[in-house]
């Protein structure tokens, strides 16, 4: 028989008006339909409580034994109780669920939601009035009955079953699969019985799943109550104990609370957070305690019962633990969340209770607001950590508090408010639009400057809130609007104040429960090994239910590509922000993920799926840099709120400052200006105490120095453009440099936007050693100073380090180049590697797709640098390429002047002299001599123009330290014969670097290109660059190696000048400039334009000219004893000087491949006739074998091209290394890239 005892009722709990009666017989007659009326009673609560202990021992306590239901009519119920004692461990109150029939409407029964699940022991209170009877009102909810009650009912009428444990179950509202299954328990033990089968060896440990509030730790008590009474275990005594508290102890508490039990005959022990037994934090004294708890389970089986009790997710880990745990626990029971009508039943009796029967509310209890709340309260019904009753608790502190506000405010005005009533607004809130108006968050949001993007998102957000409003009021869904943000941006744009806000905003609108802010950093959530970073996001989740949860930089949190191994660590805490985090409405929590878009995306892409559902990645809260105005506002606020002045100079250079700033790739926003004015602070700490004590001011205004201490550098670009790149180029590409700034001061002037108007993406193209990196060093300083860059540093790189290894990483490695050397310039030599090849096509589209995006626009310089014919090649394949870069800066080679003139200026870098000062006298014969051979060094393949200059300048310093070792004096004066010597040793290391081994081994040298008229003289630095540069060397031509060396003879020591003929054609002027030449002299050829698209990968290059410093006795000697060589050498070679001339006039157009190089042989002959003719009339005999044995290897080297000919004849369309040919610009080129022919 069920009993009553002291007032402490379980959620959904149905109790009667008055928890005692005086009498032993009590009617209830019908008042009106479906109610029922009770008779208030005498005896008090003390009554029932005086001789109750507090303790877990079993104590008697009053109780009613119900005697007879009847049922007079079909409207009322008659209930016939009478007093006794009976002896409980724990109270339990009695509730009546009596309902005519399924079709009727419930009796009118007062009801307590209070939830009694934790408490274990009864707390003797103070007598209270008793609770006036709860008027009847119909559940404006669909109210469905009992099932399980039905079938006991059904039950206890045909078979007679009576159990007074069944009995108060039913009472209780839903929990319909816990009491099926108490109905269960009972109809197996009532089988065993009838088969004579004894229960010892029958388990009935259970688990309790579900949420807080559902009346778990009641029903386990209940479930002890219940097993004692239909004979499972001999006692109902029952001890509760937590998961925590076990794992602590270890298997020696488990041991003592099992014997516990044990002493006391038999009884259940209650496992709250049973999952804690066997979690990845707890050290191994959890797993032994449960080890120990499975082995006392199966050894006293009908006297021990355990009741384990935690979340659904977390119990099946605890499953895990042991395989015999599921045999061991045959029974689970799930408490599932109340219904909106159990809601408001909950809602209603606290109401009742709480206020002693004496609260109204707006509409009734029945009304529309108290419909809106039950509905809100259940959108987080089914999320994990749904507090069903105890949420219904919270549920009135929050409408208590609002109604406290009212109160006080109607008070403050002089009125006197009814204390007694609820409103509409202190039920379901006030109207947000009410609220936004007196939200000091909002105002403040709105006063922020900049955040276009994230207001109007925010007031989308309000507008969509006071929508929802509205459709409440007329009971229809509202739409879904889940808490959970991403921001994203880049640092300083405010972020963090806007997260801020945005949880007060929240909390005013009654969304949070309490809306403050808390920051955490990705580490806060990563623990020291696997199974600590869980626990610690569970904690952190845990505390901050009802606020704002911020977690900044969250894209560390990325566990990395799904395809590799990931990180476990991190991926554990996305999971567990997964399981917790449910992103519906009603979910009292707002978690915002702060950080890079471009990263915070690929975080989503690689974590667990359900994380994309919880957060609005589709639509996040984008904080954009602030632009300048914005930046200047900023400042401007800041120097107002630190009592700061500058002069209108100083606020020009500061919007300069910040300007630059842009630029770069992580520009800090509101950071940078905090950066800049604390600068500036300090700069003008600085000039004041420069100055004399007495004239040290503390509140002058900041001046342009105080910002830039360099502020003037842009007045002065023009100076520091010469002095930075004089003598180091050419003028003209000075003189260009010079424009580009003046241009900048001229739209500062108009107030144009120079980024607009002066050019940053460059092309420089010239051979190497021609100036083009250290322009490019400088331009960093020039643009600088422009105002135009954030830094003057140059990023250098070349094409390889744009081009991956393997798939996919080429993109991200050039893009990753691309944002470091945003606000600097970038320069990217040997350009000429991206022009073939996947990997070098996807650098270029990363280029191209990065410099045309608007927020990259104008922010960095951007230098290709490379051969002139590579450079064209390139752009002609890439017009999306050409398109970007349309400043092109040709690099011409040095002119012997010009390296003569850095030849000294390295000398004058090192304090030393020249003899007679020769290099600077221009007409003196050493400088003659310097100028001749610095003509046939640059002659020779492989010259690097100034880079071979400077290495010279060294050799030469080297040398000279060398020889004046041993000298006493410290004279640094080099003489012209030391000089010369040096640059004919570089001369001859050039000349035996340029061999190639034939078929037979005989040494020959590269053929040069047929060319239509003789080479002009080397423009001098002086001089407009109007030529662009010579081919290159390939490499597969000239080798190093060989017996002898490349035989060229140049004359710089002659006594006197030989007698020429005059040519036709020529001025005084130029013959004396041909008089001055080399002798023979076949300068390198000076392409057209079309030309030169070809020149660098041509398969011939010039021939080098014959080096002779001095007579060699041997040659001498060999000439004196064979004299009658000579003559017949000298009648070949005017044979051979006629076939090449008739040669030259029979085939002026050549019409094949074989044909160009057939011509270029004979020129070369020609030459070698010229070479030796010029020899003979000059009177230089010894020279005359030098250059026969010259000619005839230049004979042998024609034999072996026509055997090479013929071999290809039979294969026109390939070259001579079997590549085929493709048509390029100019010309065509062999697929193996080593051999060019132009067009005909």
């Amino acid at each position: 028989m069920p009993h009553i005892s002291d007032r402490e009722y379980p959620p959904g709990f149905l109790v009667p008006p008055d928890p005692a009666f005086t009498s032993t017989s009590s009617s209830l007659p019908s008042t009106s339909a479906s109610s029922v009326s009770t008779a208030p009673s005498s005896l008090s609560d003390d009554a029932c409580r005086e001789d109750i202990e507090v303790t877990s021992k079993p104590v008697e306590t009053p109780r009613l034994d119900i005697e007879s239901i009847q049922r007079p009519n079909g409207n009322s119920i008659n209930i016939t109780f009478s007093l006794s004692k009976a002896t409980s461990s724990s109270p339990f109150a009695l509730g009546v669920n009596a309902h005519t029939s399924p079709d009727e409407s419930p009796p009118e029964i007062s009801h307590s939601g209070h939830s009694d699940e934790g408490d274990t022991d009864s707390e003797v209170s103070e007598p209270e009035e008793p609770v006036p009877p709860r008027p009847y009102c119909k559940n404006p909810f669909q109210f469905c009955p009992s099932p399980a009650a039905e079938e006991w009912e059904k039950r206890k009428a045909a078979r007679g079953e009576v159990n007074e444990v069944i009995d108060r179950l039913m009472r209780y509202q839903g929990l319909e699969e816990v009491k099926q299954q108490f109905l269960d328990i009972k109809s197996k033990v009532d089988i065993c019985e009838s088969q004579g089968r004894s229960l010892n060896r029958e388990r009935f440990n259970v688990v309790f799943q579900g949420n807080p509030g559902t009346g778990k730790t009641t029903f386990a008590r209940l479930y002890a109550e219940f097993l004692h009474s239909v004979g499972v275990i001999n006692s109902s005594y029952f001890k509760e104990t937590a998961g925590i508290a076990l794992a602590v102890k270890g298997a020696e508490g488990a041991q003592d609370e099992v014997e516990d039990i044990l002493n006391h005959n038999g009884g259940v022990l209650f496992i709250d957070e049973a999952y804690q037994l066997t979690a990845a934090y707890i050290e191994a004294l959890g797993k032994q305690a449960l080890d120990f708890l499975l082995k006392a389970m199966e050894d006293n089986i009908g006297k021990l019962v355990v009741v384990f009790v935690g979340y659904k997710e977390e119990m099946e880990s605890f499953f895990e633990h042991n395989p015999g745990l599921t045999s061991r626990i045959p029974w689970t029971m799930h408490f599932a969340d109340f219904t909106d009508a159990e809601l408001w039943e909950i809602l209603y009796d606290n109401i009742h209770v709480g206020y002693r029967g004496n609260m109204r509310v707006d509409g009734g209890m029945d009304g529309k607001p108290m419909r809106i709340a039950v509905r809100r309260l259940a959108q987080s019904r089914g999320n994990r950590g749904f507090g069903n009753a105890r949420a219904v608790e919270n549920l009135i502190g929050q409408i208590s508090s609002r109604q406290a506000r009212r109160l006080q405010k109607l008070r403050v005005q002089g009125k006197e408010p009814d204390c007694n009533f609820f409103t509409q607004e202190d039920v379901i809130g006030p109207d947000p639009s009410d609220v936004l108006q007196s939200s000091h968050a909002w105002n403040e949001l709105q006063k922020l400057i900049g955040l276009d993007t994230v207001k109007k998102n925010v007031r989308t957000m309000m507008g969509m809130i006071q929508k929802n409003y509205r459709r409440e009021l007329k009971e229809i869904k509202p739409f879904q609007l889940p808490l959970n943000q991403l921001f994203l941006g880049p640092p300083g744009t405010g972020k963090t104040t806007v997260a801020k806000l945005y949880g007060q905003i929240l909390n005013d609108l009654g969304l949070l429960t309490r809306g403050d802010l808390i920051v955490k950093n990705p580490a806060d959530f990563i623990g020291e090994c696997l199974g600590k970073s869980e626990a610690k996001t569970r904690k952190i989740l845990e505390a901050t239910v009802g606020r704002v949860l911020v977690i900044d930089e969250a894209y560390m949190l990325d566990p990395g590509d799904p395809n590799k191994e990931q990180d476990k660590f991190k991926t554990g805490v996305l999971d567990t922000l997964v399981s917790i985090i449910q992103g519906v409405p009603g979910e009292d929590r707002c978690i915002i993920f702060v950080g890079y878009e471009d990263r915070i995306r690929n975080m989503f892409h690689n974590a667990n799926p359900g994380l994309s559902r919880r957060f609005r990645v589709d639509r996040p809260f984008r904080f954009q840099n602030f632009t300048i105005n914005q930046l200047l506002q900023v400042m401007q606020l800041k120097m107002e709120q630190k009592d700061l002045s500058c002069t209108p100079e100083a606020w020009e250079v500061a919007r300069d400052v910040l300007e630059r700033a842009l630029m770069r790739p992580n520009f800090g926003n509101a950071g940078d200006v905090d950066n800049c004015l604390a600068a500036a602070q300090m700069n003008f700490e600085q000039r004041q105490s420069a100055k004399p004590l007495h004239e040290q001011a503390c509140d002058d205004d900041l001046q342009p120095q105080d910002f830039d201490p360099d502020w003037d550098r842009i007045s002065r670009g023009a100076t520091d453009c010469q002095r930075l790149l004089s003598g180091k180029v050419h003028q003209n590409i000075i003189d260009k440099f010079v424009n580009y700034q003046k241009r900048c001061l001229g739209a500062r002037k108009y107030g144009f936007r120079p980024r607009d108007l002066v050019p940053t993406n460059f092309v420089f193209a010239g051979p190497a050693g021609t100036g083009k990196s250290t322009a490019a060093c400088q331009m960093g300083r020039i643009f600088y100073n422009m105002g135009l860059l954030s830094a003057p540093e140059v990023v250098e790189h070349s094409a390889s380090d744009l081009i991956g290894q393997y798939v996919g990483q080429t993109s991200p490695k050039t893009r990753k180049l691309l944002e470091l050397a945003s606000g600097k310039v970038l320069f990217i030599d040997e350009v000429h590697r991206l022009a073939s090849g996947q990997f070098a096509a996807e650098a270029v589209d990363e280029l191209v797709g990065f410099l045309t995006q608007q927020e990259n626009a104008g922010k960095m310089v951007v230098i290709l640098a490379g051969y002139q014919s590579d450079i064209r090649n390139l752009m002609s394949n890439r017009p999306d390429l050409s398109g970007l870069f349309k400043e092109e800066i040709a690099f011409d080679e040095l002119s012997p002047e010009d390296c003569v003139a850095i030849l000294l200026r390295e000398l004058d870098a090192n304090r030393i002299t020249t003899e007679s000062d020769f290099l600077r006298v221009r007409e003196s014969r050493g400088h003659s001599n310097v100028r001749k051979l610095f003509k046939a060094l640059i002659a020779l393949p492989g010259w690097s123009n100034a880079r071979d200059v400077k290495y010279l300048a060294t050799q030469i310093l080297g040398n000279f330290l060398e020889s004046a070792a041993d000298n006493t004096t410290s004279d640094r004066t080099l003489s012209a014969d030391h000089v010369e010597a040096c640059i004919m040793d570089m001369i001859t290391l050039s000349t035996n670097r340029c061999k190639k081994l034939g078929d037979d081994g005989n040494t020959a040298l590269p053929i040069s290109p047929p060319h239509a008229n003789n080479d002009p003289e080397p423009a001098t630095l002086e001089e407009t660059q109007a030529s662009p540069p010579p081919p290159r060397i390939d490499p597969a031509i000239c080798t190093p190696g060989g017996d002898t060396a490349c035989d060229v003879d140049v004359n710089v020591n002659t006594q006197h000048k030989p007698d020429r003929e005059h040519q036709p054609g020529l001025s005084k002027s130029k013959q004396r400039e041909r008089d001055d030449e080399p002798v023979p002299n076949q300068r390198r050829s000076q392409h057209t334009n079309d030309t030169d698209a070809q020149s660098s990968d041509e398969t011939h290059v010039s021939i080098p000219r014959a080096l002779q410093r001095q007579q060699s006795p041997k040659v001498e000697q060999h000439e004196k004893q064979e004299p009658s060589s000579r003559p017949q050498s000298l009648h070949n070679s005017e044979e051979l000087e006629h076939q090449a001339s008739l040669s030259e006039h029979q085939v002026p157009v050549e019409a094949t491949w074989e044909q160009r190089k057939r011509r270029a042989t004979q020129v070369q002959l020609q030459t070698g006739v010229t070479k030796i003719n010029t020899k003979t009339n000059s009177g230089t005999h010894t020279l005359v074998l030098r250059a026969r044995r010259w000619l005839s290897r230049l004979l042998k080297r024609g034999r072996k091209r026509e055997k090479q000919e013929t071999r290809v004849s039979s294969h026109p369309g390939r070259c001579e290394a079997g590549y085929a040919w493709n048509a390029v610009p100019g010309g065509y080129r062999c697929e193996g890239r080593h051999h060019f022919m132009p067009a005909s």
